[in-house]
């Protein structure tokens, strides 16, 4: 059993790991766009964009559920999702 100042914190952690995320779909999101100097064909931009939209929601939805989780047992409440 870990204890609730302990659950509060990687309640914290695991909120806060959503904007590296961000972060990082943001940065995909950048180079899969196309430019006049180069990049991908529209089909495949497109699809990239969907599978990474798909990725990085599922990711992020994983991380604030797990944080609202930790959060919950910290104040006590024990509740499976």
């Amino acid at each position: 059993m870990i204890s609730p100042s302990m659950n509060r914190l990687l309640s914290l952690v695991a909120a806060a790991a959503v904007l590296p995320l961000l972060g990082l779909y943001g940065l995909l999101m950048y180079i899969s766009t196309p430019s006049p100097t180069g990049g991908m064909e529209p089909t495949m931009t497109t699809v990239c964009y969907i599978a990474l939209t798909v990725l990085f929601a599922a990711l992020i939805t994983v991380a604030l559920n797990f944080s609202s989780q930790l959060s919950r047992q910290a104040k006590g409440e024990f509740q499976t999702p």
